[in-house]
């Protein structure tokens, strides 16, 4: 390491994950790394690297709101989609993210920008279970807070390049009674067991009003009277996550803490 300005400078811990998707149906992801180089935190899409398996599948960003985004594509708003695919008219720009309304591939989209944390849903193509991507960069070094500006589902995800579990996720006041749900790799809700019973694997982060001692916490929404705290639930690296506001508080934050 080097001293600058009388500051200790060191060089960033990097890394790379493989991020496998095993099902042709949906599954929720998120980044785990950012750039080496330069101030800002936000990765692109050319930096989420496909394997081969990966080649015609795709990738969709959803609104705050819960429906399909939109973005401006020759004077149209069209979904915010995105397909691994080859030009095959343009052969010379290769293989890389292009609209999925884009019907020819004819404008390369890898420098749209994907802010960090931001989850996103992806739809494997084919029959290729080995499809998978490959996130490098550097660990961010500190925490990062995530916004949740309306009630409608957001996707996010654990952006740590290690696992966590729900405690080590911090909400904020505005985020009481609020909850997070997982999905299966096939798009349906996952499903845990709770006293002896298959429920859906959705926790909401609220105050155990029977069991004052055990505070405010994480516990499974099928868990009436919250009785059984939740908080050693495991998250994967890179495992994504709906995000459901609840009421009103427009100021509602989740916070993931760095693997540093």
């Amino acid at each position: 390491c080097g001293e600058f300005a009388g500051v200790f400078a060191f060089p960033p811990v990097v890394g790379y994950q493989n991020a496998t998707f095993d099902n042709k149906g949906y599954n929720i992801a998120a980044a785990t790394f950012i750039p080496v180089v330069g101030d800002a935190d936000d990765m692109t899409l050319g930096d989420l690297v496909p394997n081969d398996d990966f080649v015609d599948s795709s990738i969709c960003f959803l609104t705050s709101g819960g429906a399909t985004a939109k973005v401006t594509f020759n004077g149209n708003q069209v979904a915010a989609k995105y397909v691994y695919a080859r030009a095959e008219d343009e052969p010379e720009d290769g293989i890389g993210w292009y609209l999925f309304a884009d019907d020819d591939y004819s404008v390369n989209q890898n420098d749209v920008a994907v802010p960090f944390g931001t989850g996103y849903l992806i739809s494997r193509s084919g029959a290729e279970a080995d499809a998978a991507l490959v996130y490098s960069g550097a660990v961010k070094a500190t925490p990062t807070a995530l916004g949740f500006a309306v009630k409608g589902y957001n996707i996010t995800g654990n952006c740590s390049p290690t696992d966590i579990t729900l405690g080590d996720i911090t909400p904020n006041d505005d985020f009481v009674d609020s909850s997070i749900c997982f999905l299966t790799s096939g798009g349906a809700t996952a499903k845990v067991t709770f006293n002896g019973n298959q429920v859906a694997a959705k926790y909401v982060y609220a105050r155990a009003e029977d069991e004052p001692e055990d505070g405010i916490g994480w516990y499974l929404f099928a868990d009436d009277d919250y009785s059984v705290n939740q908080n050693s639930i495991v998250i994967k690296a890179g495992e994504g996550f709906l995000v459901s506001r609840s009421g009103a508080e427009a100021d509602a934050t989740l916070t993931i803490p760095s693997a540093l």
